[in-house]
C-alpha cells in the first residue's frame, strides 16, 4: 500500500474542532489523518484510506458501487490488514473499520464486499460526508448551515454544520455485513435494494445469513416501507454485533457492569477495585485472543489471494 503523502498526512484540527463542539456532531473516535487513494475510474467506488488512534487503519467507501469493485476492495484490504505497520489502536475489536458514504450500485458485488467483511468480523459505518479540499486532503465537507452555541466568549461561538454521509441500497447490504454495526449520524435507505427477481433472491438469501429478520427482508424486496430512508429507531434496531462476534466471548470472564466499571476506580475498598479491575483485565485479553484467532483465517486467505494492489 503506498505511503500517504505529507499533504494528505495533515487533517484540519479546526474543522474536527468545529464539529467537536457543535450539538449532535461528537464522533466516537479522532480521525488524525486521511489520506486519497487512486481512483480506478470516474464511476467505481473510491477506497478512501483513513488513520485513526482508537481504531487502525481504516477504508471508506466512497461513491456508486460498479463491477469490479469488489476484487478492487479485496485487494485494498488485503493491503491494509497484512500490512506490518498497523498502528497501536485503543480498541483491538475494531481494528478493521470501514466506513461508508454511497449511494448504491451493484448489488452482486455489494454482497461480495458483505460476505468478505462478516467473515473477517469487520466494523461497518455511515456517519460524516467528507470531500477533498484544494489541498488534496479529505476533510469533514460543512453544510450551508450554521450551528451556534450558547455562553460567553469562547462557548458563543457559531460553527458550520457537517454535512450526513447516506448509504442506500448495495451499500446497505454492506453496512449490514459488519459484525459490529454503527448510523449514528449518517442516514441509511432500502431504496435500490429491489431489482430483478434473481437478484431478489440472491439478496434475501444474503440478508437471512445476516440475519435480519425475514418480516424485514420481505418488506425491502416488496417496496413495502413508507419511507425511502430507515428511522432511527429502525437503525438502532438493526445496528449493534452479529450473533457472531458476540459467541466469541463466551465462556471468558464476565465483563464488568456499568455500576462494576465505576466500582472499580471509586469503590472504597482498594482489594475490591483490584479485583474488578483484574476481571476486566481477563476479560479483554479473552476475548481479543479469540478475536485474533477467528480473523487469522481472512488475513492468510488475503495473504494469498494473488490479488495485487491498483
Amino acid at each position: 500500500m503506498s505511503a500517504l503523502s505529507p499533504s494528505a498526512a495533515r487533517l484540519s484540527r479546526q474543522g474536527w474542532a468545529q464539529a467537536r463542539r457543535s450539538p449532535g456532531l461528537l464522533p466516537s473516535v479522532l480521525v488524525l489523518c486521511l489520506g486519497l487513494l487512486p481512483m480506478q475510474s470516474v464511476l467505481a467506488a473510491e477506497f478512501l484510506l483513513l488513520e485513526d488512534e482508537c481504531r487502525g487503519r481504516q477504508l471508506m467507501i466512497k461513491g456508486l458501487i460498479e463491477p469490479g469493485d469488489a476484487d478492487r476492495f479485496r485487494a485494498r484490504l488485503a493491503g491494509l490488514v497484512t500490512s506490518d505497520q498497523l498502528p497501536d489502536v485503543q480498541d483491538a475489536e475494531t481494528l478493521w473499520t470501514v466506513k461508508l458514504d454511497s449511494p448504491g450500485g451493484d448489488l452482486q458485488e455489494a454482497m461480495r464486499i458483505g460476505a468478505l467483511l462478516r467473515d473477517g468480523l469487520a466494523t461497518t459505518e455511515t456517519s460524516y460526508r467528507y470531500a477533498r479540499r484544494p489541498d488534496g486532503v479529505y476533510d469533514f465537507e460543512p453544510t450551508a448551515d450554521t450551528l451556534c452555541l450558547e455562553g460567553e466568549g469562547a462557548l458563543a461561538e457559531c460553527f458550520p454544520d457537517v454535512v450526513k454521509a447516506e448509504c442506500a441500497g448495495a451499500c446497505l447490504l454492506i453496512w449490514l455485513a459488519g459484525a459490529d454495526r454503527y448510523a449514528h449520524e449518517g442516514k441509511l435507505g432500502v431504496h435500490g435494494i429491489s431489482a430483478t427477481a434473481e437478484t431478489q433472491s440472491d439478496v434475501a438469501a444474503y440478508l437471512a445469513r445476516l440475519e435480519v429478520p425475514e418480516t424485514q427482508i420481505s418488506e425491502w424486496l416488496a417496496g413495502r416501507v413508507e419511507t425511502a430512508w430507515l428511522s432511527w429507531p429502525e437503525r438502532k434496531m438493526l445496528a449493534g454485533r452479529s450473533s457472531g462476534l458476540e459467541g466469541l466471548v463466551r465462556g471468558c470472564p464476565a465483563a464488568l457492569t456499568p455500576e462494576e466499571s465505576l466500582d472499580s476506580v471509586m469503590h472504597p475498598d482498594p482489594g475490591t477495585r483490584d479485583r474488578l479491575m483484574d476481571r476486566a483485565e481477563a476479560h479483554r485479553d479473552c476475548r481479543l485472543a479469540r478475536l485474533r484467532s477467528a480473523r487469522s483465517t481472512l488475513v492468510e486467505a488475503l495473504q494469498n489471494t494473488g490479488v495485487s494492489e491498483p
